[in-house]
């Protein structure tokens, strides 16, 4: 497969992951934490040897807090985002999730301080008119799941939003050696979570898919797939995922969004892409 092909397949794959987190019968905590644990476990047995080992600690000890940073958004990304997918349709989770891009650059501006363009400007306000359509589509009310799960995963998309900031302080990292301490670091935070809370028996074969496919597979085949796709076509490429996700919704669940969620929907990746676009021209 070229590399195009490889970035393509890794985005509808993880376009099936709320499907297998709702199948897992677990907790969006539940969830979270299996696929950090033993998604690291995977590529610790996989991967490993002294020379590596030497090499982690060195990396670990000269950004031990970025990469705590990182791991710990990682971690709340997925608690949350997994969570939203029992409470909402996973198409109302997924759209609102990927605010996340433009978050991303509000954030590089407060605290990095980068500029932001005019148009950037116009596409920022247009995203959040979506969220705004989708949001305006559910009761107001902390007793409406639908509701609940709409904040779920603007929280969701907050802390995925930090994800590529963080990963600023880490630029001379190895990617494989970043993805094995980032899933390490978040099973390290969520443990003791889990330790509190407990997990309840799930089921193995959508853990396993959660784990392998989603997890390691299509990972490697993102990861291997950058080697010949620039990073802001590969962005583009990722809305694979959330026009798949609403497909495989409709294919398994029968699920169906609202109008406004259609049209909040659409908002949100337009200018998602349109600011990516526009990131690769330098403007």
């Amino acid at each position: 497969m070229n590399g195009r092909t490889k970035i393509a397949l890794a985005m509808l794959i993880w376009g099936s992951v709320g499907i297998f987190a709702r199948f897992s019968g677990l907790s969006g905590l539940g969830v979270a934490f299996m696929r950090v644990a033993l998604g690291s476990l995977v590529l610790w047995a996989i991967s490993i040897n002294p020379g590596r080992i030497r090499r982690l600690k060195i990396t670990f000890a000269e950004n031990w807090k970025a990469m705590t940073a990182l791991g710990t958004a990682l971690a709340f990304n997925w608690v949350f985002l997994f969570t939203a997918f029992n409470y909402t349709l996973i198409a109302t989770a997924v759209l609102v999730y990927y605010l996340a891009p433009i978050i991303a650059t509000l954030i590089s501006w407060w605290f990095l301080g980068e500029k932001i363009s005019r148009n950037r400007l116009l596409l920022i306000g247009m995203a959040f008119g979506g969220f705004l359509f989708i949001a305006s589509g559910q009761e107001f009310n902390l007793n409406s799941r639908d509701f609940i799960g709409v904040l779920l995963a603007l929280v969701a998309a907050f802390f995925y939003a930090l994800i590529p900031n963080f990963g600023r302080f880490l630029k001379d990292v190895d990617g494989k050696d970043l993805t094995l301490l980032q899933l390490s670091m978040a099973t390290l935070f969520l443990l003791p979570f889990v330790a509190v809370n407990g997990l309840k028996e799930p089921t193995w074969w959508a853990i396993g898919a959660l784990v392998l496919l989603h997890t390691v597979f299509a990972l490697y085949l993102y990861m291997d797939g950058l080697k010949e796709v620039e990073v802001n076509e590969a962005a583009l490429m990722s809305y694979l995922d959330p026009l798949s996700a609403i497909v495989y919704a409709f294919i398994i669940f029968g699920e169906v969004p609202g109008v406004q969620t259609i049209l909040g929907g659409t908002l949100i990746l337009l200018a998602s892409a349109l600011d990516a676009i526009g990131k690769a021209r330098g403007s």
